[in-house]
Order: C-alpha cells, then structure tokens, then sequence
C-alpha cells in the first residue's frame, strides 16, 4: 500500500451498528484455534477502523460547518 491518504466514502452509523451487531467484540474462547481467532480479530478491527473513521467524518463535518 502506497503513502497516499486513503479516503472512504460517508459511513453511516446505522451500518457499523449492523456490523457490530454482526462481529461483536469480545473475547477469544481459549478452545479456538489461533487462526480462527487472528480471523475474528481481523473482523473486529475492520469494525472499530469505521467506527473511528465515522467519528473522523462527523467532527470534521461539524468544523466544516462552524467555518
């Protein structure tokens, strides 16, 4: 991946309440095998990367505005 800024388009918060509804976070259950629960976390991120991402949007929405 190169350097450059990646920019997503608008988020909703409708969608990452789905996604975590979908892929709650929460923690491992020991008898998975380390792969399963790489994978999990793998999804986990994706959700908690929009959710931060989202909240980059809306503030920089709300300065956009007040400008």
């Amino acid at each position: 991946m190169s350097n450059e800024e990646i920019v997503l388009p608008a988020l909703s918060q409708e969608l990452i309440n789905k996604l975590d509804k979908l892929f709650p976070d929460k923690c491992a259950v020991l008898t998975d095998e380390d792969r399963v629960i790489w994978y999990k976390s793998g999804q986990r991120h994706v959700i908690d990367y929009l959710q931060q991402t989202y909240d980059e949007q809306l503030q920089q929405d709300i300065v956009t505005k007040q400008v």
